[in-house]
């Protein structure tokens, strides 16, 4: 499960006038679906300035082809250039197993979905966290030598204290999408 957060778009809405604001992120969610899309993702219902998808964990390297790639994408964003605007992302990705609720569309459930907003919301602006479950799919020994990946201390994570308590790893990706192996820039 990957969630993708707009940083600072609170002050943002408040500072632009509300067309202006809501055109920007017209834009930024048109990219980031047309991303999410092209990496496989099965996108879910935009959460406002938040962008959410899951894949099967065998493709965990796509979603995180997915989040370093958003991270560049909004850098970029063109009305936010013109607007000399700085946007950045923080992307939390979690992995474990999910439920599907009923609804028009089907919307999974489940700890791993709570589990990468908590990730997203303690990731600093540009950083993308992950658990040590997309960890593993990625690596055999992940944070260790010729590692993409981090060990990272996060600050406690609301209703995952036990998880915490237990030693669990969390770690921050090291390197843009274009230099993870095996990835092709897929929409963009």
């Amino acid at each position: 499960m990957l969630v993708l957060d707009l940083v600072g778009s609170t002050a943002l809405a408040q500072q632009l006038p509300l067309h202006i604001w809501g055109e920007l992120l017209g834009q930024w969610s048109l990219q980031m679906l047309e991303l999410l899309r092209g990496w496989g993702g099965w996108i879910l219902p935009l959460q406002g300035d938040a962008a959410l998808a899951c894949w099967p964990a065998w493709q965990a390297e796509a979603a995180v082809g997915a989040a370093q790639q958003a991270h560049s994408l909004t850098q970029s964003l063109p009305l936010a250039q013109t607007l000399g605007q700085h946007l950045s992302l923080r992307a939390g990705l979690a992995a474990g197993k999910l439920t599907l609720l009923p609804h028009l569309e089907p919307r999974p459930c489940g700890l791993p979905l709570h589990l990468a907003h908590r990730l997203c919301s303690v990731a600093e602006p540009g950083e993308t966290l992950l658990c040590a479950g997309v960890a593993g799919v990625l690596e055999v020994s992940p944070g260790q030598d010729g590692s993409i990946l981090q060990l990272r201390a996060v600050p406690p994570l609301n209703g995952f204290e036990l998880l915490q308590s237990s030693g669990a790893a969390f770690y921050r990706v090291l390197l843009p999408a274009e230099q993870l192996e095996g990835s092709e820039m897929k929409a963009g």
